[in-house]
C-alpha cells in the first residue's frame, strides 16, 4: 500500500466495551499502520465498570501506537470526544467507536480528498440496522436538526468523520452528550470550513451493548435547546 507523510490521530471514546475493544483496537492499529506512516490511537475511557479500564491499559502496554486517557467518570459521549480532539497530536483526527460502525476502508477513500478539504464527512449509503424504530428516530432527528440549525449535510449523525486537527481543535464545542455531532457540523458551517461528504455504509454492532436508549431522543432535544441558548457567546 502506498503511504504519505500525512499523520493521523484515531480517537476511540469508550465506556463498558470490554467485549469489543481489544479486537477493535488491534484491527484499527493493523489497518492504519498499512496506510499512514505516522499515527496514534488515543483511547478516552470514561469510568467503565466492566473491566474496560484495565483492558485499555493492557492495550497501551501491548501496542506502541496506543495511549489511554481515563476521564475518571461517565461524563458523556461528547465529553470524551472533546477530550480526544484536544489530546490529538497528528495532522488529521478520526474518531471511531469500539463497535466500528463503518468499514475501516472509508479512511482510505477520505485520504484521497485530504489535499482539497479541511474535513471529510459522510452520508449513509446503506443502513443495516435491524430496528425500524431506530431508523424512524434518525429521520425525525435529522430533519429537525437540519431545519433548526440550517445544515445542508445529507446526514447529521452519520458516523464517519475526519478533520484537520487545527480545524476541530478551533471549534468552541459545548455539548457533553450525543448532540456533539450536530454541534460540530453547525460550527463547520458557520466558519465556512471546506468539507465534502462521501457515501459510507452503516454497520450494526455485532456485540457489546449500545448506550443509546429510548430516552436518548429526549436528551438530544434538551441538548439542542441548551446549545441554542449558549451559542450566542461564540458567534
Amino acid at each position: 500500500m502506498s503511504q504519505t507523510a500525512t499523520s493521523l490521530s484515531v480517537i476511540i471514546p469508550v465506556y463498558n466495551e470490554v467485549e469489543l475493544l481489544g479486537d477493535a483496537v488491534r484491527q484499527i492499529d493493523s489497518f492504519v499502520a498499512r496506510h499512514f506512516t505516522e499515527y496514534e490511537i488515543v483511547i478516552i475511557e470514561s469510568g467503565s465498570t466492566d473491566g474496560t479500564g484495565a483492558l485499555c491499559d493492557n492495550l497501551a502496554a501491548e501496542l506502541a501506537s496506543v495511549r489511554v486517557i481515563h476521564e475518571g467518570g461517565r461524563n458523556g459521549f461528547g465529553s470524551a470526544l472533546k477530550r480526544g480532539y484536544k489530546e490529538a497530536a497528528k495532522d488529521w483526527v478520526w474518531f471511531v467507536t469500539a463497535d466500528t460502525p463503518f468499514p475501516l476502508e472509508s479512511i482510505v477513500e477520505a485520504k484521497k480528498l485530504f489535499p482539497n478539504y479541511d474535513c471529510i464527512l459522510s452520508y449513509r449509503s446503506e443502513d443495516t440496522r435491524k430496528s425500524f424504530f431506530r431508523k424512524i428516530q434518525s429521520v425525525v432527528y435529522n430533519t429537525l436538526v437540519k431545519t433548526v440549525l440550517g445544515l445542508r449535510v445529507k446526514h447529521v449523525n452519520s458516523a464517519f468523520k475526519v478533520f484537520k486537527r487545527d480545524v476541530i481543535q478551533s471549534l468552541p464545542l459545548i455539548s457533553n452528550g450525543w448532540f456533539i455531532d450536530a454541534e460540530t457540523l453547525y460550527w463547520l458551517t458557520q466558519r465556512k470550513v471546506r468539507y465534502t461528504e462521501i457515501p459510507v455504509p452503516l454497520i450494526d454492532r455485532t456485540g457489546g451493548h449500545s448506550t443509546i436508549t429510548l430516552s436518548t431522543p429526549l436528551t438530544l432535544l434538551k441538548e439542542l435547546q441548551r446549545f441554542l441558548q449558549e451559542r450566542k457567546k461564540f458567534l
